[in-house]
């Protein structure tokens, strides 16, 4: 289903949204920023890097 509506955007807003997807494929790329913007989890998982256990100290490397 589709529904219309009104979008007030800064000039520089719109000309980069132009540039990007052009004339007629401004709405779908609105569309895909927003889902992505709603659909993205606030949490702090996975937010740090992928650590392998021969990076890790040992226990006796601190004594």
């Amino acid at each position: 289903m589709v529904r219309k509506t009104t979008l007030l955007l800064r000039d520089d807003v719109y000309q980069m949204l132009k540039e990007k997807a052009g004339n007629k494929k401004i709405s779908n790329l609105v569309n895909e920023i927003i889902i992505e913007y709603f659909t993205k989890k606030s949490s702090m998982f996975g937010s740090m890097k992928h650590v392998d256990i021969r990076d890790l100290r040992d226990h006796g490397d601190r004594l």
